[in-house]
């Protein structure tokens, strides 16, 4: 064998690669068979906020077929609306963690919704500040 692969390496490079290739195959297709969140479970969860208590429900899996309201897990109540993120600070910078707001919409308030912290006005699909200001706020965090 190790004949052969001196008297053909370029082949034997070929396969090798061959060979991981139907390897790493087999891995993925395991776990995506096996187990793990699939990419279903994953796309089916979101940030939840209850419009009465403003607990907030991060990862809550939707229900197939249900509508808005979702039942709140704990008091079974329909309380659960999309939740938006807010990633800004009061003075303007931008913050890791965002601050998790019910839309007036949701809540049946009248006119813009603000940001409890910060007081920007806060939409559906809320975008996030510049990415200077994001990679300012992770080096403030220590995160380079």
């Amino acid at each position: 064998m190790i004949a052969w692969i001196k008297a053909n390496p370029g082949r034997a490079f070929v396969g090798a690669v061959a060979l991981l290739g139907i390897v790493l195959g087999a891995v993925f297709a395991f776990r995506a068979i096996a187990g793990g969140n699939s990419l279903r479970d994953s796309t089916n969860r979101r940030t939840l906020i209850d419009a009465v208590t403003g607990e907030v429900f991060d990862e809550y899996p939707l229900p197939t077929g249900a509508t808005l309201p979702f039942p709140n897990p704990k008091t079974k109540d329909r309380t659960l609306y999309p939740a938006e993120a807010c990633y800004w600070n009061a003075d303007g910078t931008a913050k890791l963690e965002p601050t998790w707001v019910l839309l007036n919409e949701y809540a049946g308030k009248e006119g813009p919704t603000t940001c409890p912290d910060c007081g920007r006005r806060v939409v559906g699909h809320n975008p996030t500040p510049p990415d200077q200001l994001m990679i300012d706020a992770a080096k403030r965090a220590g995160g380079g």
